[in-house]
């Protein structure tokens, strides 16, 4: 018969009918109130309660684990469909996924229980990543994610220390943002402005918008006479997911989720921008306000002469936006195109390929080498953290280093035998007479 010990200590040990020793001991209550417990078994009586008294020290330290151990791909699973899903957007836990399925999913350690998980387990994930040719920035990403999810397994009690804590975690590489040399962002300047479409890129070398910022303008947040701008939206793309039917777990249309007949949760949406400080007025250089001018007026005639009424898109989530930067429908310009066009307009005007994003790095950098204030940088480019001003410091740094030894060109040469000390008194009087 089950005798039980001092209040919290658990059911000493007892022998059951197979000639096995069990104790149990009460780690806590279930979402319905009932007990939760743990049972231990054991050849003999003294072993029993040498596991009882362990089980009781883990408890007492808050890293006892009870029930079923999921696989860590089992619990990456459900903390993406469970967790994250809650907490993060959903671009985000698209990434959070891809992640998972290449470099977690197909790996013997996604097979492993979490109670079995080990440093060098997660140590492995990493090898095996970096093998895959990922680089060292991305794995970060990657340990960040499995990470975060084991913490949130410890603290539901389904492993007892998270085990990527025990290991330092990869550091990323040196950020080093690629510029356009001044020359070249005049270049492109340039041309953009004889380019009908040429406003978007003089908003992105000008104002530095995220790609997504840019592509979601309304024209509702552009107001000319204030020659002013109102970042509050982003334009991003989800991929496709099958609604067909599983047989044998693969979509029963056999077909790439894209072209599936009952395709769900795709498509182009509009979002906030993904922090507080992304929401932001800023003010338009007069050329710009002069360029949105001219694209307004060349777009209502372009839809005029289309025949076309209302032109105002509707995204994948609802919001009715009329878009600076779309198509003559009024549809979204796609980020793949808007790439492609980028890389078009910087053949055509000569300058060297560069990304996208990189007319954003562009414009930081101009901003801090012309001397704006560190504060007025975050807020113009939506910066949340000032640890994004500490990443463009080395380029910074790089350009002072190239003016100084231009200064040294220019002052140190030796000069021409056949150089002569210009009279400014003799200058101005030839001026005058040439003047009169």
């Amino acid at each position: 018969m089950a005798k039980t010990n001092s209040k919290g200590e658990g059911v000493k040990p007892y022998q059951i009918k197979d000639g096995r020793w069990r104790a149990e001991i009460t780690v806590g209550w279930t979402a319905d109130g009932k007990r939760n417990r743990k049972t231990i078994y054991a050849a003999t009586r003294a072993e029993c309660a040498t596991k009882l008294r362990a089980a009781l020290g883990a408890k007492d330290t808050g890293i006892l684990v009870t029930g079923k151990v999921p696989t860590l791909i089992e619990w990456m699973e459900y903390w993406l469909d469970n967790v994250a899903s809650v907490k993060v957007i959903p671009r985000t836990l698209v990434g959070y996924r891809t992640y998972v399925r290449k470099w977690v999913a197909d790996t013997n350690v996604a097979r492993v229980r979490l109670d079995k998980l080990s440093a060098e387990h997660i140590e492995a994930i990493h090898i095996n990543a970096r093998a895959g040719g990922l680089a060292e920035t991305s794995v970060t990403q990657l340990h960040r994610i499995v990470s975060r999810a084991l913490t949130i397994a410890e603290r539901r009690g389904k492993i007892g220390i998270n085990p990527a804590r025990r290991l330092d975690a990869p550091v990323p590489n040196e950020f080093t943002p690629d510029i356009l040399t001044i020359d070249d962002a005049r270049r492109l300047i340039r041309a953009a402005t004889k380019d009908p479409h040429g406003a978007r890129w003089i908003v992105a070398l000008s104002l530095g918008l995220r790609q997504g910022e840019r592509l979601g303008i309304g024209w509702d947040q552009i107001d000319l006479n204030a020659k002013d701008i109102r970042v509050t939206r982003e334009l991003y793309r989800l991929p496709w997911e099958h609604g067909c039917p599983t047989v044998n777990n693969k979509p029963s249309c056999e077909r790439r989720a894209h072209w599936c007949p009952e395709k769900v949760n795709g498509g182009l949406f509009i979002k906030l921008p993904k922090s507080e400080a992304g929401k932001r007025h800023l003010p338009l250089p007069s050329p710009l306000v002069d360029a949105f001018t001219q694209l307004k007026k060349r777009q209502d005639l372009e839809r005029l002469q289309a025949g076309l009424g209302e032109t105002t898109w509707t995204s994948a989530n609802g919001e009715r936006v009329d878009l600076v930067f779309s198509q003559t429908n009024g549809r979204p310009t796609d980020s793949r195109k808007d790439w492609g066009d980028w890389q078009a307009f910087l053949k055509s005007a000569g300058v060297p390929a560069v990304r996208v994003h990189d007319a954003r790095h562009t414009a930081a950098t101009l901003l801090l080498l012309m001397g704006v204030d560190g504060r007025i940088v975050m807020e113009m480019m939506g910066w949340s953290q000032s640890s994004m001003l500490k990443r463009y410091q080395h380029v910074l740094d790089e350009m002072k280093r190239d003016a100084s030894n231009k200064v040294t060109e220019a002052l140190w040469t030796a000069p021409t035998e056949d150089a002569q000390v210009v009279d400014l008194a003799a200058r101005r009087a030839a001026r005058a007479r040439q003047t009169r």
